[in-house]
């Protein structure tokens, strides 16, 4: 932590240096995943809703414990201050739950996160060519306390290879409650052959999207959702070390999907395909539990003003 700390400084003048580098004329930066942010404003207020369903599928560990279908819902707003030019600071709160159905297995039935959003974006348009942020909060089964507390560090950046046609983004992930590797490098590709084609190869939603018109996206990709969580403390778990363990849950997703814009400021996506797997990593503890495969339905609400 303290490391990061330090960094901190450095990393907000990396941030405020130009975002596309290599663009000489101001250009626009790269399309966002869904028809409706298309606009050369920055919009100040974002908030979106997700709700999917996970059908049922055997969790297993040796064995099966048996089937078990989830749940997931999602909402955050944010805010934008505008600090500087194209720089912005980023403020907003977040709530994200998983519902799992019961089986014999000793993992937790839901997991929750009630966090802060803070950061500071540099905008070109609705578009974010860099940021830092990081989102205070507790990740936990039920008890909200200290050991359930943690802050997540985010930062990344989009460079321009071929202005409008190819972009590369690089960035880092820190988390002091994940139990796998606490800080994970982060990078993809976007490239835009044409005004109907754009290819998001950024997690974690990868996509390869084709807009038969401005206001209507349709796309093949995944997902990957998810987070690391503190469960509650068990003294009748079996086994006892699964008592207030730290827990990586992670939802792995392939499918397809259509998004519409009713507004220039408001847009539906609604995907369908299979959870390739669930997979509660109890790193720490060295336990792991996964599902087969099972489809799932996804359904998401963006709006921006």
């Amino acid at each position: 932590m303290t490391k990061l700390v330090r960094l901190f400084p450095l990393l907000l003048l990396a941030l405020a240096a130009p975002a596309w580098a290599g663009s000489d004329d101001g250009s626009k930066t790269v399309a966002t995943s869904t028809a409706a942010a298309k606009s050369d404003e920055t919009p100040l207020d974002i908030f979106t809703m997700e709700n999917a369903y996970v059908f049922e599928s055997d969790l297993n560990h040796g064995g099966s414990f048996g089937k078990q279908d989830a749940i997931q819902n999602e909402f955050e707003y944010g805010h934008r201050f505008k600090i500087v030019g194209s720089t912005y600071a980023h403020v907003g709160v977040a709530y994200d739950r998983f519902d799992f159905g019961s089986t014999s297995a000793p993992v937790p039935n839901h997991l929750q996160a009630l966090v802060g959003v803070v950061g500071v974006e540099v905008m070109r348009g609705s578009d974010v060519g860099a940021f830092l942020q990081v989102r205070p909060g507790f990740y936990t089964q039920n008890d909200f306390g200290i050991s359930s507390f943690d802050i997540p560090i985010t930062l990344g950046r989009v460079f321009i290879v071929e202005k409008d046609k190819l972009y590369f983004f690089v960035g880092a992930y820190a988390s002091f409650l994940r139990g796998g590797y606490p800080v994970l490098p982060l990078g993809g590709v976007i490239w835009i052959p044409c005004d109907q084609v754009r290819f998001m190869g950024v997690l974690p939603e990868p996509r390869l999207i084709y807009s038969p018109t401005k206001n209507l996206d349709l796309y093949v990709g995944g997902e990957v959702t998810g987070g690391s969580y503190r469960t509650d403390t068990n003294e009748g778990i079996t086994p006892h070390k699964l008592s207030g363990a730290q827990v990586d849950f992670n939802d792995y997703r392939a499918g397809i999907g259509v998004a519409y814009s009713l507004k220039e400021n408001l847009t539906v996506d609604f995907g369908a395909g299979y959870s390739i797997q669930r997979h509660f990593a109890f790193h720490r503890a060295g336990e792991n539990y996964r599902t087969d495969p099972s489809p799932y339905l996804r359904l998401e609400l963006k709006a921006t003003f």
